[in-house]
């Protein structure tokens, strides 16, 4: 049975993101790199039409959207990549989800530049950081690195929040070997009180 296609932002018919919405999608200003890391890039902000979108991607089993938004994310990608890899999700949101959106997105921009993706990092029982205030996301997820790497290693990511995710994983890919670690990220989402 064939799934109609709406999209994920206005539900306009035959579209995941129709060409409107993505015109509304604001784009992500310079993030400065979090702690570890060599540089941090996101598409757009994680504003009223750049939440639906990832809503629609984490909560709405619309992982197509990695599809979607690949070529975008393998533009922004810096050059001369070793290896992509991504945050984990927790096991329990992969299992209710089915997928992991960070790894469909991460194996979509490596697809696209010709670098390997690898599971390097992982995740154990663990809050999500969406169920954590700011102040629990600061102090990051808990993860470990799973093999000795080298090289300059891609985290992929859905939305930058603290940037504590890519900072742990910035020092445990370190620890394994890596020689820089950058971050790529769908949106941003600014803290409180910033000004556009």
């Amino acid at each position: 049975m064939l799934i109609p296609l709406r999209c994920v932002v206005c539900g306009t018919d035959g579209v995941l993101l129709c060409e409107r919405c993505e015109e509304r999608l604001t784009p992500a200003p310079p993030i400065p790199p979090p702690v570890g890391s060599d540089g941090a890039r996101a598409l757009f902000t994680y504003d009223e039409v750049g939440s639906s979108v990832i809503g629609a991607l984490k909560f709405a089993n619309a992982h197509r959207l990695a599809g979607r938004l690949g070529p975008a994310l393998a533009a922004a990608a810096p050059r001369g990549l070793d290896v992509v890899t991504w945050a984990p999700a927790t096991p329990a949101n992969r299992r209710r989800r089915g997928y992991d959106q960070a790894e469909l997105l991460a194996r979509e921009v490596a697809g696209r530049l010709g670098v390997p993706a690898r599971r390097l990092l992982s995740r154990g029982a663990d809050l999500p950081q969406t169920a954590r205030g700011r102040a629990g996301r600061a102090a990051g997820p808990r993860m470990r690195c799973r093999r000795a790497v080298s090289g300059l290693v891609l985290v992929v990511d859905d939305v930058v929040t603290t940037g504590a995710t890519l900072a742990t994983a910035a020092r445990l890919l370190r620890h394994a070997g890596a020689s820089g670690v950058e971050l790529l990220a769908v949106a941003w989402a600014p803290p409180p009180g910033h000004d556009d």
